[in-house]
C-alpha cells in the first residue's frame, strides 16, 4: 500500500489565495497524469463548487466528522471529475455546525485516519478554511506537508507567528513528520517596495518558494468559470506561474 503526499493548503487569513492554490495545484497535477484528490473542509465549499453541484449532494466531508455517522467509509464521498486524474471530497455549509457542536476528543484524527484508507492517490490536496478551526487542525495532522499561500502584505504576516506556532505545536505532539514545503506568494504586484520589505519578513518564518503568482484577472474570471487558470486561459501568466510553483512542489516532495 503506498502512502500519497498529503498537502494541506492553509492561511488563517482570508484573502490569500488559498482556495485558488488548492484548485489549481491539484489540476496541475492531474494534468501531469498523477492521480490526485482534492479535499475541502472549508464551510464555505469555493473549491468544492469548481467541480461540483454542493447543494445537489448527497454526500461531503462533514459525513466523516459527523458523530451520529456510524459508517466513516470515506470512498463513498469521493466524486470523480471530468478529469481522470482528478477526484475531489467535497465540503458542505452544514459542516460549520460542527465546529460549535460539542467537543469530539478524537477530532483531530478522524481525517487522518479516513486519508489512510485510500491507496489509489499519488497526491491529496487539502483545501483549509480561513482559521486555525479544528478543520485546520485535522489536515495538518493528516498532512505530510503544508503549503502556506500569502499575500506581500503586512497583515498577509501579521498572523504568521501563530500559523508557525500551530505547525510546530502539532508536530512536537501529534504529527512529527509534518514538513512545511514553503510559502507561496500570491497576488503579487511587482516592483513595489511593499513587497520588497515583506517578502524577507515571510523568509523567517516559512521557507519561500522561489515562484510568486502575480496579481490579474483571470484568475477571478477562472472561477467564475468554474474552470482551472491552465483550462481557462492556458496562455496566462498565472496559469505559467502556477505550473512553476507545481514544478518546485514535485522537485521538494518527490526530489
Amino acid at each position: 500500500m503506498k502512502n500519497p503526499f498529503i498537502i494541506a493548503v492553509a492561511n488563517q487569513k482570508g484573502g490569500e489565495g488559498k482556495t485558488t492554490t488548492s484548485v489549481n495545484l491539484a489540476c496541475g497535477l492531474a494534468d501531469k497524469g498523477r492521480p490526485t484528490l482534492l479535499v475541502d473542509v472549508d464551510p464555505q465549499a469555493n473549491a468544492s463548487g469548481i467541480f461540483v453541484k454542493v447543494e445537489s449532494l448527497e454526500g461531503s466531508i462533514r459525513d466523516i466528522f459527523c458523530s451520529e455517522k456510524k459508517d466513516k467509509d470515506i470512498s463513498g464521498i469521493i466524486f470523480r471529475t471530468k478529469n481522470e486524474f482528478l477526484s475531489v471530497i467535497p465540503s458542505h455549509i452544514s459542516l460549520a455546525e460542527m465546529e460549535t457542536g460539542g467537543t469530539n476528543v478524537d477530532a483531530p484524527y478522524i481525517l487522518r485516519d479516513a486519508l489512510q484508507t485510500l491507496d489509489r492517490f499519488d497526491f491529496i490536496v487539502i483545501d483549509c478554511p480561513p482559521s486555525l478551526s479544528i478543520f485546520t487542525i485535522t489536515a495538518l495532522v493528516a498532512a505530510t506537508h503544508v503549503v502556506i499561500p500569502a499575500q506581500a502584505e503586512k497583515f498577509s504576516i501579521d498572523g504568521m507567528k501563530g500559523l508557525q506556532n500551530t505547525i510546530n505545536s502539532i508536530k512536537r505532539r501529534i504529527n512529527p513528520k509534518l514538513a512545511v514545503a514553503g510559502a507561496l506568494v500570491t497576488r503579487l504586484k511587482p516592483k513595489t517596495v511593499l513587497n520588497k520589505t515583506i517578502l524577507p519578513v515571510i523568509s523567517q518564518f516559512f521557507p519561500v518558494f522561489q515562484t510568486t503568482i502575480s496579481e490579474g484577472v483571470a484568475i477571478g474570471e477562472s472561477h467564475l468559470a468554474k474552470k482551472s487558470i491552465y483550462e481557462y486561459l492556458s496562455s496566462s501568466k498565472q496559469s505559467q506561474e502556477y505550473l512553476a510553483f507545481i514544478g518546485e512542489v514535485l522537485n521538494e516532495l518527490e526530489g
